[in-house]
C-alpha cells in the first residue's frame, strides 16, 4: 500500500498530516516498509503445506508400519479406517500380505493343517505358498 493510499484511507487532506501521524518522514523508508508489509501479508495468505518430498525415509517407514500390523507369518495391510471382525483368520483375508521371509512359518502351518486333516486350512496355506513361489520366479 502506498503512502498516498494510506492518506486517503485516513481521510487526510495533505501528505504532511499523514507523515505526522505515521511518523515516517522519509519517503524511501515508507516505500520499503509498505513493500515488506505486503510480502508478509502475502505469506499469511498462502496455505501451510509441506512439499511432497519433505517426508524422509525414516518417516515413510514409520508411516508404513502404522498402516500394517505384523502377524506371525506376514502382515495385515488393512487400511486404518476399516474395522476387522476376523482377527483370527487373517491368512484368508484379502488384506493379508506375506513375503518370502515367512515361507518357513507358512510351510510349518500348512504341514500342521495336513497332519490334522484340516483340508480347508491346508488349502489356504497351499495358496499362500503358491503365491510366494510365483512371486519369487
Amino acid at each position: 500500500m502506498t503512502l498516498e493510499a494510506l492518506a486517503a484511507l485516513l481521510g487526510h487532506r495533505s501528505m504532511r498530516m499523514t507523515l505526522v501521524y505515521a511518523r515516517i518522514a522519509d519517503r524511501t523508508v515508507a516505500d520499503e516498509y509498505f513493500s515488506v508489509s505486503e510480502k508478509v501479508e502475502a505469506l499469511y495468505d498462502q496455505p501451510r503445506a509441506l512439499p511432497a518430498d519433505a517426508e524422509g525415509a525414516e518417516m515413510r517407514k514409520l508411516r508404513a508400519e502404522m498402516h500394517r500390523r505384523m502377524l506371525g507369518n506376514g502382515y495385515c495391510a488393512r487400511p486404518v479406517g476399516l474395522d476387522c471382525h476376523f482377527e483370527s483368520i487373517c491368512e484368508s483375508c484379502t488384506f493379508f500380505q506375506t513375503t518370502i521371509e515367512f515361507r518357513p512359518t507358512l510351510q510349518a502351518q500348512r504341514d500342521d493343517a495336513a497332519e490334522k486333516g484340516q483340508l480347508g486350512r491346508q488349502k489356504v496355506f497351499d495358496g499362500l505358498l503358491a503365491r510366494l513361489d510365483d512371486a519369487a520366479s
